[in-house]
């Protein structure tokens, strides 16, 4: 709802400023915003959205900037930012007529838990900033401190035109999601009640008072215990009781941020060959899990941790060693098609 809000206020805000031909937006691949028919429209993740292209709205769609299935087939030594070039592109082509940009920050979640560099991000903003088109965080996701700040965009102390929030709003324990914009784009649609300005777009649980009361008392607790003192600790420990994974034979890449941590499982390290959809590794490990006391929810051939932040490193000791008794298990990977 937060991404649906951000798309259409954007819309409106170039209709309202004299650029009605700004009616365009630009996703990612394996990007994901939700399933509202705006953000379908923009996500990248066709097993999603693929069986309702007929009431998608037409958008551009950019690389995901996915490092170890890189688009523009380099590696990180010799990564030059070459995958944002094709929105540098975009905009020299179509700049005039595209109203506005959605991207997850640092991490695009559901689409694969693909950790991407900082300067891809800077690199996107800074084009999107030459050009004046919008800029939206979905941050509903990588939001209060999953990133190992309060927000993704903390890494890299951009601004965006519209940030959306939610999930970690509340401690996850209620329904409840947020829109932030800039002044510029608030005055938009701040003017006198016969100018007919206003946003319309309401919903009928907006403000719900229960939902408040949570998302005021998680922003309390971070207020009042200050959980990054703890993350200090936590995430370097994490990120080192996740290395032995990469040894596996059937771990391809290995990816963390923050409270995250993901796994990519391949048929063949050197030539990165997936397992199969009709293998159903995720299946066999999440079944596995369960035997571990660990519930596992692994995206295809991905398997992750997403932690929460009151995590202590004796609890990811626990959990990295029970994900290992999972996934060193040959028999699970092996002889499978």
């Amino acid at each position: 709802t937060a991404c649906e809000v951000a798309i259409k206020m954007s819309l409106q805000y170039w209709q309202q400023s004299g650029e009605p031909q700004r009616s365009m937006f630009v996703g990612i691949e394996r990007g994901y915003h939700g399933d509202t028919i705006g953000t379908m429209s923009l996500g990248g993740v066709a097993g999603f959205h693929g069986a309702f292209s007929q009431l998608m709205f037409p958008a551009h769609r950019l690389p995901s900037p996915y490092c170890y299935r890189c688009p523009v087939e380099s590696t990180p030594e010799r990564c030059a930012i070459d995958c944002a070039e094709p929105f540098a592109r975009l905009l020299e082509e179509k700049g005039e007529t595209i109203a506005g940009i959605i991207i997850e920050p640092l991490i695009q979640a559901a689409g694969g838990m693909i950790v991407y560099p900082a300067a891809y991000l800077e690199r996107i903003a800074t084009l999107a900033g030459e050009h004046g088109i919008h800029l939206i965080f979905d941050e509903v996701a990588t939001g209060f401190g999953r990133t190992g700040r309060m927000f993704a965009l903390d890494h890299i102390g951009i601004c965006p035109d519209f940030l959306c929030l939610s999930k970690g709003l509340t401690a996850g324990t209620l329904p409840m999601a947020a829109t932030m914009t800039t002044e510029t784009i608030y005055q938009a649609f701040y003017a006198d009640y016969r100018e007919n300005k206003t946003f319309y777009h309401g919903h009928t649980f907006t403000g719900n008072p229960l939902a408040a009361a949570a998302a005021l008392g998680s922003l309390q607790v971070f207020a009042e215990e200050d959980p990054f003192a703890l993350l200090a600790d936590t995430v370097p420990h994490l990120q080192h009781a996740m290395q032995r994974f990469a040894r596996l034979p059937w771990v391809g890449d290995l990816r963390c941020i923050g409270t995250i941590a993901a796994l990519e499982l391949v048929r063949d390290k050197r030539t990165k060959e997936p397992f199969s959809f009709a293998e159903r590794i995720g299946w066999r490990i999440y079944l596995e899990g369960l035997e571990h006391g660990l519930i596992l929810r692994p995206l295809g051939n991905v398997v992750y941790l997403w932690l929460p932040l009151s995590t202590t490193c004796q609890e990811i000791d626990t959990i990295c060693e029970r994900m290992w008794r999972v996934l060193n298990r040959p028999e699970l990977f092996e002889g499978q098609e």
